[in-house]
């Protein structure tokens, strides 16, 4: 096993190789998250996770893309909704972002000002602050950087495994870099001599050859690879390309991205690494909506590698009852997981609830990490009343777990899940 220090009192492990199987099962962390504070009607452009807490933010452009103002949110990954949230003014786009965890705060780094065009030309970093308002000239916002005097279009990204911050930029021929600069992993200073660039040519039937216009929506880097994310806002053409950092080359991909299936919009948003223990996950964004509020759909792939064509997506996590629907106790706590068998992705469930049903509808909840894309169900164990035993559960693309079979006349007093296995997706 590799070590590598990851960050200020402690050390983050990953096990398997640093190159991720593009092509390997995926798993959900948002399920349609409305970023609806206020009356913002862009998308959500990308995201971090602070390695240490494990928080989420999210951000989103405020008002014209011209005038840089962002808002940034907390969510609630158990409920896939935003605890709170903070306004940049005057930084840039927010078309990536990275998260770093100093002296038990997070540090967010994205574009900032001044602008040109739709983006800011250097990078800075800020602490997240909820309800506040930070503008260039506020003093807790760290020194701009810019990475070349002619630098456009820059977006920052941290890789917390190897205390690396990214940089994507485009000079003034038009031509794509990407720099890194070392982060010192005790105090999280970043030293600002590139330790590696490398140029990757956008057009003319050189980099991703295969699309017809390949918009470049977010990157993130663990160890030697870099992961790039394309793909057009009204098209289902969202690919993930690995690329080495030892020459520009192409170590994976272009894979196109097909997690999520019917999504009103497919508009790929952002990347990040957030590392799990001794594995790491490479998460990936949509814009899954096309009415306001604008809704985040986040999904990941994982270093964790199959173990006899079994792979773990998703640990044991709780289910919570709604319509007077009771969660039963000790081993019999209801909880659901992902588990991929064989290339297939299961939705398992187990434990129960006590109620007191006479009608067929929702009776608990799903968090986000578990809710798919369309309707499963299975058959599920019951009380027996006049010789019924067995009920069917569903679980929607709303999250919402729903009974079938109960009658006035037949109700149902708890439901077991131990039997519920479905293909998941």
């Amino acid at each position: 096993m590799r070590t590598t220090p990851g960050r200020k009192g402690g050390t983050f492990f990953v096990a398997h190789s640093d190159l991720i199987d593009l092509t390997g099962p995926w798993g959900r962390i948002l399920s349609g998250t409305p970023l609806n504070h206020e009356t913002h009607t862009r998308a959500g452009q990308s995201m971090a996770v602070d390695p240490v807490t494990h928080e989420l933010f999210v951000v989103q452009v405020r008002g014209a893309l011209t005038d840089g103002n962002l808002c940034v949110y907390r969510i609630d990954r158990k409920t896939g909704r935003p605890i709170d949230n903070m306004h940049l003014t005057g930084f840039g786009h927010g078309n990536q972002i990275g998260a770093q965890h100093i002296d038990g705060t997070t540090h967010l780094w994205t574009d900032a000002g001044p602008m040109s065009g739709d983006y800011g030309t250097r990078v800075a970093r800020v602490p997240y602050r909820p309800g506040q308002t930070f503008t260039m000239s506020s003093p807790e916002v760290s020194a701009p950087f810019r990475p070349t005097p002619d630098a456009t279009q820059t977006s920052p990204n941290v890789d917390p495994v190897y205390n690396r911050l990214t940089i994507r930029y485009i000079n003034s021929a038009e031509e794509v870099f990407f720099s890194q600069y070392p982060i010192d992993p005790v105090t999280g200073d970043v030293t600002w001599t590139a330790t590696r660039t490398i140029k990757l040519r956008m057009g003319s039937g050189e980099f991703f050859a295969d699309f017809d216009t390949p918009t470049p929506q977010g990157f993130a880097s663990l160890g030697e690879y870099l992961y790039v994310y394309t793909g057009s806002p009204s098209a289902d053409n969202a690919h993930i390309t690995a690329v080495s950092w030892a020459d520009g080359s192409f170590a994976a991909g272009p894979q196109h991205i097909t997690a999520v299936p019917g999504l009103d919009r497919r508009e790929p948003e952002g990347m990040c690494i957030e590392p799990m223990g001794d594995e790491a996950r490479l998460l990936f964004g949509f814009s899954g909506s096309l009415t306001t509020p604008r809704e985040a759909t986040i999904c990941f792939l994982s270093t964790d590698a199959p173990v006899e064509g079994v792979k773990l997506l998703t640990d044991w996590t709780a289910l919570t009852g709604v319509s007077g629907a009771t969660p039963q106790t000790g081993v019999m706590s209801p909880r659901g997981r992902l588990v991929s068998l064989a290339g297939t992705t299961y939705l398992q469930l187990r434990g129960g609830f006590d109620c007191d049903i006479t009608a067929e509808g929702p009776f608990a909840q799903l968090p986000p990490t578990l809710t798919p894309s369309r309707t499963v169900r299975a058959e599920v164990t019951r009380n027996n009343q006049g010789g019924r035993c067995v009920c069917r559960v569903e679980a929607n693309a709303r999250g919402e777990l729903s009974v079938f079979g109960p009658t006035a006349d037949n109700r149902i007093s708890w439901i077991g899940l131990d039997n519920f296995s479905a293909a998941w997706r």
